[in-house]
């Protein structure tokens, strides 16, 4: 069963080099940095980096937390290709927001508006999408921005 778990170095370098391709076209729009790039310094940046682990403890995607209450979340391909992950993404997801809101009062991004995997994602998290911004980011193309108070 997939799980979630402290995040290491090792994790990141993973996920980095395997990233989804629309994590990577967000990741440039957003930010005009290389992907990896971008994904590095998300993690830095972070105080609380977490790794979405398969059955065997492989990463298959990177969550963390900016202060503030920036949320982000990049996957491999792996993650959306098996509808258990899925699943299971779900619902531990939504126990981590939950857990998540007791420390933010309010979490909130951007998301590209072409990642329908994460907009799906993000909706069944109850995240509430309060704008569509048609020219965002360093790229100035469309992102929802959204967000979930506690």
């Amino acid at each position: 069963m997939g799980h979630l778990r402290k995040a290491t170095f090792t994790d990141l370098k993973y996920v980095a080099a395997n990233m989804r391709e629309i994590d990577k076209i967000e990741a440039l729009y957003q930010t005009g940095q290389e992907p990896k790039q971008a994904l590095q310094l998300s993690y830095i940046c972070s105080n609380i980096n977490m790794a979405i682990a398969d059955d065997n403890d492989h990463p298959i995607g990177l969550c963390g937390v900016v202060p503030g209450g920036v949320i982000w979340m990049v996957a491999t391909d792996k993650l959306f290709e098996n509808k258990k992950y899925r699943i299971q993404l779900i619902r531990k997801g939504r126990k981590w927001v939950e857990g998540l809101l007791k420390k933010y009062k309010v979490l909130y991004n951007f998301v590209y508006a072409e990642n329908d995997s994460a907009i799906k994602w993000l909706k069944s998290l109850g995240f509430t999408f309060i704008q569509y911004h048609e020219h965002y980011g360093m790229q100035g193309k469309p992102f929802y921005e959204f967000l979930r108070i506690a």
